[in-house]
């Protein structure tokens, strides 16, 4: 082989160890076709000097010189077959400002460009300007194990602000995104919604209040639909005829658990939300019947409710149409 620069042998040796994590000096010598073993010595030694993570052990009759696994220079190395699927997976994530910047990046720099394009129309949700604010936050206190301070909508309080400190034991990917969390006001666990923070920090100056993961577990199989009542969880069920049972049966919530019966389903769950597993069921009408009485109970005052307010528009709607008639009674009649 002809002498080549050294600007070339630079170049050789990191794209050998792209490929190879792992070499000795004789084998990455002869890879290189290097007639002069003593320089590609010298190259490994300045890119040490040079801030390059290159190590070497003496194992005889070898050097072996060695790249971390994890090391690419300024980034992250994705082998060609998978960026594909890393398209994939992004173009899945909530449409957002961080998300797009993220596909842009990887489609400027596709090894076939031109060739490998993002072209499936995939439709994602709109992440909430909440959510891109705030949800790194939330992540990085609880990957930090630091509590997060936060203003916070609060539903039950008609929606006013408050603020409060929290230890986040675990984040839950939406439609809606939620975390589970110590409240520190409370002293018991709580789920958060991250588009109702109104401002958020990690703080420092405050002590993490650590939860058992049993605990986390338990507090989430608890829960239905991201809510979690009062008491201890019970179980309840109902019964889905058919044809409405092949819908329902395919869009259960996380928790509930089918079983085919003649002529419908039976849906078996265990959890202290009454309330949510009630407005689930109700909405689908004379197709479900509960068959746990307290599921029974909530469901009645449920439609109970829904049944009073329909009838009072009835009302008002038949009032006013009476009205407009009479009023149109008594006008004369026109010339024209």
């Amino acid at each position: 082989m002809g002498q080549r620069t050294a600007t070339k042998t630079v170049a050789a040796v990191m794209a050998a160890f792209m490929e190879h994590k792992t070499w000795t000096q004789a084998d990455l010598a002869r890879h290189l076709e290097l007639k002069r073993p003593e320089a590609l010595r010298t190259v490994l030694r300045e890119l040490q000097d040079n801030g390059i993570p290159l190590t070497s052990e003496k194992g005889h009759p070898h050097v072996y010189w060695r790249l971390p696994k994890d090391w690419y220079p300024g980034g992250v190395l994705f082998k060609a077959d998978l960026v594909p699927h890393l398209l994939r997976q992004l173009s899945h994530l909530p449409a957002g400002k961080v998300r797009d910047r993220l596909l842009g990046v990887v489609m400027d720099q596709l090894p076939a460009r031109g060739k490998l394009t993002a072209a499936a129309p995939v439709v994602s949700r709109q992440a909430s300007e909440a959510e891109e604010e705030y949800l790194p936050v939330v992540e990085d206190a609880a990957a930090r194990k630091r509590p997060l301070f936060m203003r916070y909508l609060t539903g039950s309080r008609g929606g006013r602000s408050s603020e409060r400190h929290v230890s986040v034991h675990m984040i839950e990917v939406g439609p809606p995104t939620r975390f589970v969390a110590t409240c520190h006001i409370n002293g018991d666990l709580r789920r958060f919604r991250v588009d109702s923070i109104v401002r958020a920090r990690v703080d420092d100056n405050q002590g993490f209040r650590d939860c058992d993961p049993g605990d986390v577990s338990a507090f989430r199989a608890a829960s239905l639909d991201g809510f979690k009542g009062a008491g201890p969880p019970v179980s309840c069920s109902f019964f889905v005829r058919e044809p409405e049972s092949a819908w329902i049966g395919n869009n259960l919530l996380e928790g509930m658990h089918a079983e085919s019966l003649h002529g419908g389903i039976r849906v078996t769950v265990e959890t202290s939300a009454i309330i949510a597993l009630a407005r689930f069921v109700v909405r689908f009408g004379d197709a479900v019947e509960p068959e746990t009485p307290l599921l029974a109970q909530a469901i009645a005052e449920l439609a109970r409710g829904a049944l009073e307010q329909a009838e009072a528009t009835l009302r008002r709607a038949e009032s006013t149409s009476s009205a407009d008639l009479a009023t149109a009674a008594a006008r004369p009649r026109s010339d024209v």
